[in-house]
């Protein structure tokens, strides 16, 4: 199947506003919805760079891969390594997210990741890599934790090869270092409304709207991996 485009859609500098920040994947040609599944060797690059640096940067997290564009309400999903000669049922954290490890089948070159549903109509979308500190409350994420999340998700993306360079050059992000040009506050931000974001890093803590230009960046270096990012609206905490 030949491919028309491939599309990276990036939180870069205030740009996206969705809950799924970071969002890749290319058009087809089809005019058919395509069955959602991926090479068990496109999510172990993730899982490959999440087992090297997790120890550094977000020790006992946990990593889970989150279906693209799926509503966090649609329940039903089954996701299954599917093999030559054998089905295997993957565990199912929340109805979009599943868990894959390291060693799983990985002997099988030819492995799929299936999914009991399709793409949208003529789009192929890698699913979403997730990582989470323990002890974290609700409604916080851990800078660290982004930061490996978007490493791992331009590992499975690097895989594309050409395609994925020349979507950089198009979007005028050819040599720069993507995860770093990512807000913060934007990476995995809350589905509802917020209008207020805190970064609490030890004693230094920072507090400003939502609709800000200016906020800090992924590969700030002033903020340490042990920052914690939250939301608020109207002073009540969002999730």
């Amino acid at each position: 199947m030949r491919i028309r485009s491939f599309l990276i859609l990036l939180a870069v500098a205030g740009s996206a506003h969705a809950a799924d920040s970071i969002n890749i994947g290319h058009r087809t040609d089809s005019e058919e919805a395509k069955p959602m599944a991926w090479r068990f060797q496109l999510l172990e690059k993730a899982l490959t760079t999440f087992a090297k640096r997790a120890a550094e940067q977000a020790p006992g997290a946990k990593l889970t891969f989150r279906l693209p564009k799926v509503d966090a309400a649609e329940g039903g999903n089954q996701v299954e390594i599917v093999g030559a000669d054998h089905h295997v049922p993957l565990q199912m954290t929340s109805n979009t997210s599943f868990v894959l490890k390291l060693g799983t089948l990985a002997e099988d070159d030819d492995a799929m990741v299936v999914v009991n549903r399709n793409f949208p109509k003529g789009e192929f979308n890698h699913p979403l890599v997730q990582v989470r500190s323990p002890g974290l409350p609700d409604g916080v994420r851990r800078m660290g934790d982004l930061r490996l999340a978007c490493t791992a998700q331009m590992e499975m993306a690097k895989s594309e090869g050409l395609k994925f360079r020349a979507a950089l050059a198009t979007a005028s992000l050819f040599g720069f270092k993507v995860c770093d040009k990512l807000e913060a506050a934007k990476v995995e931000e809350p589905s509802g409304k917020y209008d207020t974001v805190t970064i609490e890093d030890r004693a230094r803590r920072l507090v400003h709207a939502a609709k800000d230009k200016h906020q800090p960046e992924l590969g700030d270096k002033a903020w340490s991996d042990d920052a914690r990012i939250s939301y608020t609206l109207n002073g009540q905490p969002v999730q």
